[in-house]
């Protein structure tokens, strides 16, 4: 099941982490950590969880950014959002990299939205003038 955990809205766009249980992977772990993983996620004191997060347009509901990570386990979900703010190197969590990978895809189709909602609007427009 998909659980939305966190919202950031502004005025035209909003920004939300959803996760969702995923199956533990411990291949490429050491052994006593694997064993470990699957002791702690079998008896529920941890979880493994998929991430998406999504960035969508206010007034469309079009989803114009994502990213996606699986494979995370953590105690409380919410502690993978560790830290927001970056470094001056541009290091910081895998929480703000996600995000900062779906703002960037946004980034780059909003001029499509926008060019795709205007030319909707003159259809209309000129559908109205047509028919008066």
């Amino acid at each position: 099941m998909r659980n939305l955990m966190w919202t950031f809205r502004t005025r035209h766009f909003t920004v939300k982490w959803f996760i969702e249980d995923d199956i533990l992977d411990t291949m490429g772990m050491e052994p006593a950590l694997a064993a470990k993983c699957r002791r702690n996620v079998a008896s529920g004191k941890w979880q493994c969880f998929s991430s998406e997060i999504q960035v969508t347009h206010n007034g469309t509901g079009v989803c114009l950014g994502e990213a996606f990570l699986g494979g995370s386990i953590y105690e409380d979900p919410a502690d993978f959002r560790d830290h927001f703010g970056m470094n001056k190197k541009g290091h910081g969590s895998y929480f703000s990299q996600m995000v900062r990978e779906a703002l960037a895809m946004a980034r780059e189709r909003f001029p499509e939205l926008k060019q795709s909602v205007m030319s909707a609007n003159l259809k209309s427009v000129n559908k109205q003038e047509v028919a008066a």
